[in-house]
């Protein structure tokens, strides 16, 4: 089932909204989607503080390689 969103913006906003969109060749809406979807698959700043701490606790326990290029990643 579907429902419908209004929303009120600044005439700015609506404007900025409107010209992103036309310029992605989209209608305003699936703009809209399109960016919140986007935001969806963002890592958080917590998330990536996490991440960066395990990152050096393993460097400084001598879990990562040093490697001479990326070649030597995939291999």
């Amino acid at each position: 089932m579907r429902s419908i969103l209004s929303i009120s913006l600044p005439e700015a906003q609506k404007k900025d909204i409107e010209k992103r969109a036309k310029k992605a060749n989209q209608t305003t809406s699936s703009y809209i989607i399109r960016v919140m979807n986007l935001e969806k698959s963002l890592i958080s700043e917590e998330e990536l503080v996490k991440m960066a701490a395990q990152a050096e606790k393993d460097y400084k326990s001598g879990k990562t390689k040093k490697l001479a290029s990326l070649k030597d990643l995939i291999s």
